[in-house]
């Protein structure tokens, strides 16, 4: 075989191994995007994330077992909100009682080629019972109950 011949089948490897990494790279992006983090149940962020899943599920028992009692004790319920909204957490600030969760929502409306998305950045508000973090104000694409008489 001449030298010429062994070059060419070497770039010839060459090529298709780094067509194979390349595959394989792009391969484990599609795999393992979209995965969200998972906080600790107990934390702050973690209680926010089990009250969103709640609220996207339409699990609203769980989502008001997660809710401070002054909310709930005198709540008229809403109808869940149709539109697709995803979160994603930007920061944390806790205090002895309070804590303050910022993220931001992305909303989607609509369905089909073409929808509308926008995002937003807001908060949840927390408090403390005991050992257990309880949101005491949630953005309003999360808001499951309002108080008797406010429309």
């Amino acid at each position: 075989m001449s030298d010429d011949a062994h070059k060419s089948r070497l770039a010839l490897w060459v090529l298709l191994a780094l067509v194979a990494v390349v595959v394989a790279i792009a391969l484990i992006a599609v795999l393992t995007r979209g995965q969200s983090a998972t906080y600790d149940p107990d934390s702050a962020e973690g209680v926010v994330q089990r009250y969103v899943q709640a609220v996207n599920d339409g699990d609203t028992a769980a989502a008001m077992d997660l809710l401070a009692p002054e909310i709930t004790e005198d709540c008229d319920r809403l109808p869940p909100i149709a539109d697709e909204n995803r979160v994603v957490l930007v920061s944390t600030t806790e205090h002895d009682e309070t804590a303050r969760v910022r993220v931001v929502i992305t909303t989607v409306s609509g369905s089909g080629p073409i929808s509308d998305e926008y995002q937003s950045d807001e908060v949840f508000d927390l408090v403390r019972d005991g050992d257990t973090w309880l949101i005491d104000g949630a953005p309003w694409q999360f808001t499951i109950c309002y108080p008797n008489g406010t429309p």
